[in-house]
């Protein structure tokens, strides 16, 4: 068993959503530019010098070390880029601060991040405090001398007196200056040891996190000074959240030497049994819930907090229909680290959606986080081991046999077989029973597959996509079509896509449109993904793989498309653009595919004008199996999902 290590504390949020969500939009860009140790202590120097002067009670002649300082720092590699942004950073800054509460502050934010936008994290905390610095120190230069400079008196006069009304002494009684000059040390003290270890993502995202809170209060020092009177208390507020990030900073790096993480660390994770790894997770359930699980098959979800809420919803429809077969245990893999107050929110509002057992992320041992992303080999999507009643694993991740044959695929073993069966049932085919069978629909949802198919009369049209103009005429044109064939039509719509945001409404589509439920949506999508998943696995490369893939693959990049289907045939697959032209160009090959000849004309006709027209398909399908490796996204700081992309020709 592995030594019991201390957790470090867990992190705070101050920044604003407002503030948080414009400062990743303005860093848009895969090409960072750091500051090497040197450079980034000597801009520090260069910070520390300049608030000697602000708060000295007399004046003190240090142009000459700053400008020997100055010349130091332009003699490395790319510095005189990164002086000129200071300059310019602090030019609006300062006009912000002169402005006395009439500037535009919003414009000075967002000038101000969109020069911080190519360089690091760390880059951007040292940069901006060195900016703020200048733009006080000229601003002090000029108050203490409005008296015996001619220029500065000047200057006084054109301000209006606005600018000896800013009190700069107001900083170093609430000791911002002493906060800034310590957290911008630690935090590039922080920076040069994450670059040195092979930390786990936690860590990094604690920095993150903790770097754009800096950012933010720097900023935030400038609109509160800027406002003159009433500022010592919003100051102070500020200082104390410098001084916690500060000491948080410094609590997390004692864990550099403690836990030193080698590249091979998920090899170092004590050696456990299965057995061993179910017993401890049963300590951190109640006993009440502990003797469900006596004797029983168990599904042990895992997943993070992102897990969406359709996936909960259609996941918690399954366990209610399950008849006892089996329990459901969530294990939230968080990470001490991460799991602050809006992380615990979110895990009871989660938690209160579902019937089944759920562990606290905080209860979770790191040895148990380890182990199952070692040996069950978890990254970030969502996966279900099964467990049967004796302690077996009979299948790493059981979500996909969910999503693709519902309480049927129990007990979650042989999937050849159940594909065997389902194959030899739709003799092979892509038929729309195969997509809807056991998809959870709302009674009321209008939507029954088993009369349309029975109905060789019935058109039955799938379709989806964002763009509304394309929706709007292709309804219309496919409504035509259908009215002049004497068939009936039916219209389903299927949204934009898994993970591609809202699609559209009924309003927006008309009324004789159905639009199934989200959650709907995301098992249709998510049962498309597992019936692909499957079939590549398997090596079964036959039409409803084919098919299959288009779909996947037009939803996955965003397109329209559509899918045609009447009685128990085949359906027909094209994409959005394919579609509208098969129904703008009805009257060129209707002739007599009326009545039930009306799907044998789509196929005929999409087969006539694509013969010719070179098309790729971009395919994304979530990982869930053995990929090593995390990533953090460089715009948003969050751990990056990871795809096996298929691609057949470059774009």
């Amino acid at each position: 068993m592995a030594a019991e290590t201390k957790t470090p504390p867990a992190s705070r949020y101050y920044y604003s959503d407002k503030s948080s969500q414009q400062i990743q939009m303005t860093n848009k860009t895969n090409s960072f530019q750091t500051l090497e140790p040197d450079v980034g202590q000597h801009l520090v120097d260069l910070i520390q010098s300049i608030f000697q002067v602000v708060v000295a009670s007399k004046d003190i002649d240090q142009s000459a070390e700053l400008n020997k300082m100055i010349s130091s720092l332009e003699t490395f590699q790319g510095m005189r880029q990164v002086l000129n942004d200071i300059r310019d950073i602090s030019c609006e800054m300062s006009c912000n601060l002169l402005a006395a509460g009439s500037g535009n502050v919003e414009k000075t934010r967002t000038a101000v991040l969109e020069r911080l936008r190519s360089y690091s994290w760390s880059a951007k905390v040292v940069i901006a405090i060195a900016a703020f610095a200048s733009s006080i120190g000229e601003l002090s230069m000029l108050v203490k001398h409005r008296d015996d400079e001619p220029m500065a008196k000047f200057l006084v006069n054109i301000l209006k007196g606005y600018s000896p009304k800013l009190d700069l002494n107001a900083l170093a009684e609430a000791k911002l200056i002493e906060g800034m000059l310590k957290v911008v040390r630690t935090n590039l003290d922080f920076s040069n040891r994450l670059k040195q270890e092979s930390m786990k993502e936690a860590m990094l995202e604690l920095y993150l996190n903790a770097t754009k809170n800096i950012l933010d209060i720097v900023l935030q020092i400038s609109t509160v000074l800027s406002r003159r009177e009433d500022v010592h208390v919003e100051l102070e507020s500020l200082s104390k959240q410098l001084t916690e990030i500060n000491i948080q900073l410094q609590d997390n790096m004692k864990y550099f030497g403690a836990e030193r993480i080698s590249p091979n660390w998920y090899e170092e994770v004590s050696e456990i049994s299965t057995s061993e790894l179910i017993a401890k997770i049963k300590k951190y359930i109640e006993v009440r819930d502990s003797e469900k699980l006596r004797n029983k098959h168990v599904l042990f979800l895992i997943s993070d907090l992102n897990i969406s809420i359709e996936e909960v919803k259609v996941l918690e429809r399954l366990y209610e229909k399950n008849e006892g077969k089996y329990e459901i245990v969530w294990l939230p893999i968080v990470g001490s680290l991460a799991y602050d107050e809006k992380a615990a929110a979110r895990f009871w509002e989660l938690r209160q959606m579902t019937k089944w057992i759920g562990v606290e992320p905080s209860r979770i041992e790191e040895e148990v986080i380890q182990y199952i992303k070692r040996d069950w080999h978890f990254i970030k999507e969502a996966i279900a081991v099964s467990v049967n009643e004796v302690g077996e694993i009979t299948c790493l991740n059981a979500l996909p046999m969910l999503w693709t044959w519902g309480n049927r695929a129990f007990p979650f073993t042989d999937k050849i077989t159940l594909w065997n069966e389902l194959d030899e049932r739709n003799g092979w085919t892509w038929r729309l029973d195969l997509l809807f069978d056991q998809l959870i629909l709302p009674g009321d949802s209008g939507i029954d597959i088993q009369s349309w198919t029975k109905s060789e009369g019935t058109l039955v049209c799938l379709f989806g996509g964002g763009d509304i103009s394309w929706n709007q005429e292709f309804i219309q044109k496919v409504k035509y079509a259908a009215r002049s064939a004497g068939v009936t039509l039916k219209l389903v719509y299927l949204g934009v896509g898994k993970n591609k945001g809202k699609g559209l409404t009924r309003n927006q589509l008309g009324r004789d449109v159905l639009v199934i439920q989200s959650e709907s949506q995301w098992q249709f999508w998510s049962r498309l993904e597992s019936i692909l998943y499957a079939k590549i696995r398997l090596g079964k490369k036959d039409e409803v793989m084919q098919e299959a893939l288009k779909v996947v693959g037009y939803g996955g990049n965003g397109e329209e498309w559509a899918m045609f289907s009447m009685g128990e045939g085949a359906m027909v697959t094209t994409s959005g653009k394919t579609a509208l032209t098969i129904m703008e160009d009805y009257q060129m090959w209707r002739s007599d595919m009326i009545g039930v000849r009306f799907l044998e004309g789509i196929k005929k006709y999409k087969e006539l004008i694509t013969r010719d027209v070179h098309s790729c398909i971009n395919l994304h399908l979530p990982v869930m199996g053995q990929i090593p490796g995390i990533m953090i996204c460089p715009e948003c700081s969050k751990v990056m999902d990871v795809f096996y992309t298929y691609r057949c020709c470059p774009e």
